[in-house]
């Protein structure tokens, strides 16, 4: 047993609050997650956390980070949980354990291991083929935040209400008798991401649900939005518990007005997805990949820079900690304010505090600034912006500055100009004064404040300019200008403000290429005539090098293309796509090797059924691949349908009808012969827009999804006999029928693949390098290692930019892989979740005889040179 070991945390939530170790307490929660941050510097990240005044940080715990293949578990080094949680303890933050066992968090498959859907295990359902593999999973992390003293909340899941789950209350029930089991003692949570509360927890006994709020920060809804879920809460002695929302520290201001309980800005401190981890998104068209680099703009970067939003930070933490339990006990209250600025929704929010005072928050969602007006006191509010207003609390009155810190006998107060605080305090005498001119001025210690009394009232107006003491009473009151508030870490032994030191300036690096040299991929195996998908391989991340025999072609169709695909015929590079689970269409070919290298970009993190690489449980590569040697237009059709003439079926053009009849139906017919040397037929629907449904020789197809617009028609089909198609078309308002084409040609056979993971990139970047310089150039298609000289770098965590275009990047950095870049230009798809031309080369993985940066570039432009001009570091 550690000897820093204590008892877990006794946590309970009742009467609409929350308590640790019996404390009521009110959480700002950060966001932060070892598998994005080198394990050297876990401690440094939670302790900049800790320092930004949050008490905790939530945390998710990825299954297929820690079961590497069916059965393999590793909890070590990097995916040292156990000492991630025992450092958390240590600096002094509670937990929020998410162990899914879907996570989501823009990962690779949201955390599901990809061998459960090779396995065709269904996902997140009430079923055993499921639940089996995850009790194997939870019979490892539970008993790790059992034992662990930092965690105060577990949670079951992650939203839900996104996904079609048959089940979900026998489902969250299932999650929830394995923690039990387990013995987590400690609330059980269920977060809603699109405010289904009901789907999202499943309405199960002994699971608390939370919400994820996402607002736009200058919306006017915020307030309301939130108030609808609190009071539903409250009603069942429940606090409102919003586990993820945006990171600026305004939004949050405006939560906490609404009676939030547990605040998780998401995601607060930024880091990089290592390896082969980032996954397939719908933030693009609807297809995004996600970046290596995680950052959503948090107050640390991921290099660990403390951004200015880390100041607010610090603001709106010290406000939390000073009113403590009063405010962790406050309740929504009324308040009547004016202003000459547009208010939230239902006008400004207070909170009653507990044991009294009021506590009025004036958020101004607009982009001017103005006044409001609380009674008769004035208060100068900033654009987009949500001061606090302390009335009647502690021995203040009004404080129109907000409290900062309070301390043993001392407030702290910052403001963003001229404010007002007025202090209830008994007059001393005379002598303790000291004199006439003291007593008529007021107790003003140092700095640009006034002061003047009032009876047992003092009233202090600070200008905002400069730092100010003042006594009242028993109380020293401390005055900062905001900019000073955001730096304060503390006050001395003597009472004095402690600021931060001045941030350390990083000098830029720019890197040069010490060499280059080819690359050779690792030797392939037969798979027979069909190319196997990666997963059915026992390939859950990483490349697949793919190589058929295929005939000439006008053109050559990728079938059920996932993720990212490179495609040629004996040298000559077609062009690279990122297809989104359908067909690819790339150029024309003389038949030949074809080579199809395939880089598992990453499963998808979500549920989207508009394509199907975004289905979760999708696999990646492809199904087949067709050298298309026809394409035929069929021509004319037959139209039969409500309202239409049945004998003789009237001919017309695809798509050409004329009706009033809303919907507008109607079903097309035309006969296309075929070919006896093919073995392949595909539909195509260029430019559809409306809902069509496929029969060929009376076998139904089903729907066309339009971002799919691709249908084979294979199995309907007999080589060398006519085809009989039929098109049932429906329209509301005339959306575009488009173009109707039959693709035929011959499938590619005899496929071998060669396999590439990790430790396999490792060993192949050995390979010797011949001297280079930038720019380094690539032609189409070309792979190439690229050696970057890191002489001479200082160890520290760095972030590298690259610069250059058309290039596909995988970076190993001292034999690991950091991370992977898709420089700009025609071919870039769309990316999200961070920069995609930047990533971290950790601090802790410098190794002391030596570094190495090794690049696996890929040119990737159809018919251009792809290039890498410039590599620069900085903090």
């Amino acid at each position: 047993m550690s000897p820093s070991w204590r008892p877990p945390l006794n946590v309970r939530i009742a009467d609409g609050a929350l308590f640790i170790d019996d404390e009521p307490r009110l959480l700002l929660c950060a966001s932060l997650f070892y598998f994005r941050i080198a394990r050297g510097s876990w401690r440094e990240r939670l302790r900049a956390v800790r320092e930004s005044g949050y008490t905790c940080v939530d945390v998710y715990f990825p299954w297929n980070h820690h079961e590497l293949e069916p059965g393999v578990w590793d909890f070590s080094g990097e995916r040292d949980v156990r000492t991630f949680l025992e450092m958390a303890a240590e600096e002094g933050l509670w937990v929020v354990a998410r162990p899914g066992p879907y996570i989501c968090s823009e990962w690779d498959g949201g955390a599901l291991p990809a061998w459960l859907a090779a396995e065709g295990v269904p996902l997140r359902q009430n079923d055993a083929r499921f639940l089996t593999p995850v009790r194997a999973w939870f019979d490892r992390i539970l008993p790790i935040l059992r034992e662990s003293p930092a965690v105060a909340l577990v949670q079951l899941e992650n939203e839900l209400d996104f996904f079609d789950c048959e089940h979900p209350s026998g489902y969250v029930a299932a999650l929830r008798d394995m923690a039990l089991e387990h013995g987590i003692g400690v609330p059980l949570v269920a977060c809603a991401g699109q405010g289904d509360l009901a789907r999202a927890g499943g309405e199960v006994a002994g699971v608390v649900p939370a919400a994820n709020f996402y607002p736009d920060d200058a919306s006017t809804a915020i307030e309301a939005t939130a108030a609808v879920y609190q009071r539903h809460l409250a009603e069942r002695g429940l606090p409102l518990l919003v586990t993820e929302t945006n990171r600026t520290h305004v939004t949050l201001r405006r939560l906490l007005s609404a009676g939030a309980k547990l605040i998780g800005p998401y995601l607060q401190a930024s880091g990089n997805d290592f390896g082969f981890t980032t996954a397939t998104n719908n933030w693009g068209s609807p297809l995004a990949l996600l970046t290596s680099d995680y950052d959503f703009g948090g107050y640390l970067s991921p290099s660990g820079v403390r951004r200015e939003e880390y100041g607010e930070a610090r603001l709106l933490a010290g406000m939390i900690d000073a009113l403590g339990p009063s405010l962790a006990l406050a309740v929504p209250a009324e308040v009547s304010v004016t202003a000459d600025f547009p208010l939230p929704d239902g006008g400004a929010r207070a909170l009653a505090l507990h044991g009294g005072g009021t506590l009025v928050a004036l958020a101004n969602p607009g982009g001017a600034p103005g006044t409001a007006r609380i009674g008769d006191v004035e208060v100068a509010v900033p654009a987009r912006s949500c001061p606090f207003v302390l009335m009647d609390w502690g021995g203040i009155e009004l404080a129109t500055a907000e409290l900062r810190l309070a301390a043993a006998g001392t407030l702290v107060f910052f403001c963003d100009g001229p404010s007002q605080v007025i202090v209830t305090a008994p007059p001393a005498s005379e002598e303790a004064l000291g004199s006439v001119e003291a007593r008529a001025s007021g107790e003003v210690l140092s700095g640009d404040v006034e002061a003047e009394r009032d009876g047992d009232r003092v009233i202090f107006r600070p200008s905002g300019k400069a730092v100010g003491s003042a006594t009242a009473g028993d109380l020293r009151l401390i005055f900062l200008p905001r900019t000073d508030a955001a730096r304060l870490r503390g006050l001395d032994e003597h009472g004095a403000p402690l600021f931060d030191d001045p941030a350390e300036v990083v000098e830029e690096r720019h890197l040069a290429v010490s060499g280059t040299s080819p690359f050779t991929p690792p030797p392939a195996r037969e798979i027979g005539d069909v190319p196997t998908r990666p997963e059915h391989l026992g390939a859950y991340r990483g490349f697949a090098w793919y190589a058929a025999d295929l005939s000439p072609g006008r053109a050559l169709l990728l079938h059920g293309a996932s993720d990212v695909l490179s495609a040629g015929v004996d040298g000559d590079h077609l062009g690279t796509v990122t297809p989104g689970g359908g067909f690819a269409l790339l150029p024309g070919h003389r038949g030949g090797r074809l080579e199809v290298r395939t880089e598992i970009w990453g499963h998808p993190n979500f549920d989207d059924a508009r394509l199907p690489a975004l289905r979760l449980g999708s696999l990646r590569g492809f199904d087949a691949a067709t050298a298309i040697t026809a394409v035929h237009a069929p021509h004319p059709w037959r139209v039969s349908g409500p309202g239409i003439g049945a004998a003789p079926a009237p001919v017309t053009s695809w798509g050409a009808w004329i009706t009033a009849r809303r919907p507008a139906e109607a079903r097309y017919a035309a006969e296309q012969a075929t070919s006896a040397e093919a073995d392949t037929w595909v539909l195509e629907f260029a430019g559809l827009g409306a809902l069509v449904e496929v029969s060929v020789n009376g076998t139904g197809f089903g729907p066309v999804n339009p971002l799919v617009p691709y249908v084979d028609v294979t199995s309907a089909i007999t080589p060398g006999a006519p085809a009989r198609i039929e098109l049932a078309l429906r329209r509301w308002h005339g959306e575009p029928a488009g173009e109707v084409r039959l693709l035929e040609g011959r499938r590619a056979t005899g496929w071998s693949v060669a396999l590439a993971g990790e430790p396999e990139l490792r060993a192949l970047s050995a390979a010797p390098a011949r001297p280079a310089t930038l720019p380094v150039r690539l032609r189409a298609g070309e792979l190439r290692w690229v050696r970057l000289d890191l002489a001479d770098l200082p160890a520290r965590t760095w972030s590298a930019t690259f610069t250059g275009h058309d290039l596909k990047l995988t970076a190993l950095f001292n034999g690991r892989v950091v991370g992977r870049l898709w420089l700009p230009g025609d071919t870039r798809p769309e990316l999200a979740g961070g920069s995609p031309d930047r990533l971290t080369l950790p601090g802790p993985w410098f190794a002391d005889g030596g570094n190495e940066l090794v690049l696996l570039a890929e040119a990737v432009h159809p018919d251009d040179d792809g290039e890498l001009t410039a590599v620069t570091l900085g903090a």
